[in-house]
């Protein structure tokens, strides 16, 4: 693969990239919304700032993928179908890695609720 095979590869991925992480994150957010309010049922549930965090955390998720196409582009220097192996694994563990990351604010929300749902 040329250097722009790779770049190629890489950004045909980077929508459905977002896109998973996009619906995983928005869910994660209404479900930490959800547990906080039942804990809070006087409806004094914590407002979220989650308009600037989530454009933030979408621009910081697409800096790390863009490592994922310079970390390959440097490691064919050395050997390419290695790299290539490689760079396959890294899209996997990234992509999973990003879901379990973007799925925080569900399992913030699962915690909080189980700690104090006795109020």
């Amino acid at each position: 693969m040329t250097t722009w095979q790779v770049v190629r590869w890489w950004e045909l991925r980077r929508l459905p990239y977002n896109a998973i992480l996009f619906v995983i994150g928005i869910a994660s957010i209404f479900a930490m919304e959800f547990f906080a309010q039942k804990v809070n049922s006087a409806g004094d549930a914590p407002e979220l700032e989650t308009g600037l965090t989530i454009v933030l955390y979408g621009l910081i998720a697409n800096l790390c993928y863009t490592l994922g196409w310079i970390v390959e582009l440097i490691a064919r220097r050395k050997d390419k179908a290695r790299a290539r192996l490689r760079a396959k694994k890294l899209f996997l563990m990234g992509l999973w890695g990003s879901c379990l990351l973007t799925s925080a604010p569900f399992w913030f929300g699962v915690v909080f609720w189980m700690t104090n749902r006795s109020r």
